[in-house]
């Protein structure tokens, strides 16, 4: 259970160094690994607590997905960009979040462990 804890807390966590805390990354451009993503709506940096929502437009209307923070490979505050670990596909296949700045629940929290679950995400995971 302790292996499992460790996972949580890096897959919801910033790697260390990556933002001080007066860093923002609202707005920013998010590249996945196979291209763009959408835009970052929405960040939450709390440690063990931290994603972002990334809106893009789907169907002429926009959805917003919310990505752990451990799946954040750099950030680029010259390009004002964040590079994923993961593709669109992936992106596109975690939950959905209606209210960007809304909080996000402990359902959605579970949805996304399960499906980051055999990834490689979260800091010094590699």
């Amino acid at each position: 259970m302790e292996g499992t804890d460790e996972r949580n807390e890096r897959l919801w966590s910033f790697p260390e160094g990556m933002l001080s805390p007066d860093d923002s990354i609202k707005d920013f451009q998010v590249e996945a690994r196979d291209g763009r993503a959408g835009k970052v709506s929405w960040a939450s940096y709390a440690t063990g607590e931290s994603y972002l929502v990334v809106s893009h437009t789907h169907h002429l209307h926009e959805v917003h997905h919310v990505v752990p923070a451990g799946a954040v490979e750099s950030i680029d505050k010259k390009e004002h960009s964040v590079a994923l670990r993961l593709t669109r596909d992936d992106v596109e296949e975690l939950p959905e979040h209606l209210e960007p700045a809304a909080p996000v629940e402990s359902w959605m929290v579970e949805a996304i462990n399960r499906a980051t679950g055999t990834q490689s995400l979260g800091g010094d995971m590699y």
